[in-house]
């Protein structure tokens, strides 16, 4: 436990001085059509995934609280929202990498 209290006082600490950035925890970043120049754009699936973690952590940690000689059973219904949330994030980030790409290979046949 005192390992735990070390490791978030310095994330903590490390927030509070700016050393941790959290300017566009919520941005994404994408290719331009021509070109390597690079656009940030605010991300859906960035924030949607990141407000069901933080829902269900403090469910845990409310579970935990009221409870504390023991570790709760997590609810089968919760994993499978936090999944499917990973799951859409990750599924939309492998959908811009292989277009991306799928679109250059286009546009190098295109051109011969």
């Amino acid at each position: 436990m005192i390992l735990l209290g070390g490791f978030i006082s310095v994330v903590v600490g490390k927030l509070a001085t700016g050393e941790i950035s959290l300017e566009y925890l919520l941005y994404g970043d994408a290719r331009m059509r021509q070109g390597a120049e690079r656009t940030t754009f605010f991300s859906p699936g960035r924030a949607q995934m990141l407000m069901l973690t933080v829902t269900v952590a403090g469910y845990y940690l409310l579970q935990v609280i009221q409870d504390p000689t023991h570790f709760p059973a997590v609810p089968s219904e919760l994993v499978a929202a936090l999944g499917t949330s990973h799951a859409i994030y990750l599924g939309g980030k492998a959908q811009s990498l292989y277009l991306g790409r799928l679109r250059d290979l286009v546009s190098l046949l295109n051109r011969r």
